[in-house]
């Protein structure tokens, strides 16, 4: 059985290890590269894990686009951890970390097509065309709460 622990990013060590995470998922596994990756917005954004003991296995970010307007991106799950309810873990907590700060929230995020089910689990549904991020289809969603 497996403990999984969500935290908000609060160290340097911590962030070193959301990047590792992104790093094996998104430039080697997705070959995007690291230039794209890393887009020098993450000191614009806040940062969460997913640890399953001491062991960091998922991250993403979380970027205020406007007053209300949060953007989850950059979710990342290492391969071995997938199909472990892992990413809703990640997805719930975030959603519930700032639905606590304030309801009032426009939570929404570009998901890769292949994922789209994924989201639409969480309560998240899409909303105009697809189109490409860094050469991958994507689409953009959007969180309508609890059904």
């Amino acid at each position: 059985m497996n403990n999984f622990v969500f935290k908000k990013v609060s160290s340097k060590e911590e962030m070193d290890k959301s990047y590792a995470i992104r790093t094996k998922v998104f430039c080697e596994e997705q070959k995007i590269s690291k230039e794209i990756e890393f887009d020098n917005l993450d000191h614009f954004c806040a940062h969460f894990l997913i640890f399953d003991d001491k062991k960091a296995i998922a991250t993403a970010r979380v970027r205020q686009k406007g007053k209300n307007d949060l953007k989850i991106e950059r979710v990342a799950v290492l391969l071995e951890f997938r199909r472990l309810t892992v990413g809703s873990i990640l997805i719930k907590n975030i959603i519930k970390y700032y639905m606590n700060l304030d309801n009032k929230k426009f939570i929404f995020l570009h998901s890769q097509v292949a994922v789209v089910d994924f989201y639409k689990s969480l309560n998240f549904i899409s909303y105009g065309n697809d189109f490409f991020e860094d050469g991958i289809p994507h689409i953009a969603m959007k969180y309508v709460g609890k059904n």
